[in-house]
C-alpha cells in the first residue's frame, strides 16, 4: 500500500473513531437531559436530588453544570434550565457550521496548491 492510501486509512479510522466518540458523547448527554425532563425537574421547586442521577452520566453533568445548563436548587437538589440549554445548543450549531465553512475553505485552498505545484 502506498503511503498516499495509507495515509487516506489513517485518517478515515480517525474519522470513524472520532464520530463514534461524539456520538457516545451525544448519547450520554441525551441521556441525562431526559432524566431531567422525564422527572419534571425545569425548576427550581421541582428540582430532583443530585444522587438520583446514574453514576455513569458524571462526564455530561459536569460539562452541563459548569455551563449553567444544570443548575443547584439547594439542597443538594438540582434542575434542568431549558432556557440555557437552547443557548448552548444555538452556540455549538454556529460553531459547527462555521467549522465546516473553515474546513471547506481549507479544502479549497490546498487542491489549489496541489494542481499549481503539480503542473509547475
Amino acid at each position: 500500500m502506498s503511503s498516499a492510501a495509507t495515509s487516506a486509512a489513517s485518517n478515515a479510522a480517525n474519522i470513524a473513531i472520532n464520530a463514534a466518540i461524539t456520538a457516545a458523547v451525544q448519547q450520554q448527554r441525551d441521556a441525562l437531559i431526559a432524566h431531567f425532563t422525564g422527572h419534571q425537574a425545569l425548576s427550581p421547586q421541582s428540582a430532583i436530588a443530585a444522587d438520583s442521577i446514574d453514576p455513569a452520566l458524571h462526564a455530561p453533568l459536569t460539562y452541563y453544570r459548569d455551563n449553567g445548563v444544570i443548575r443547584d436548587a439547594g439542597g443538594d437538589r438540582l434542575y434542568l434550565d431549558l432556557d440555557v440549554l437552547a443557548g448552548l445548543k444555538a452556540k455549538a450549531k454556529r460553531t459547527g457550521r462555521n467549522v465546516l465553512i473553515t474546513v471547506m475553505v481549507l479544502a479549497v485552498l490546498v487542491a489549489a496548491v496541489v494542481v499549481v505545484l503539480a503542473t509547475w
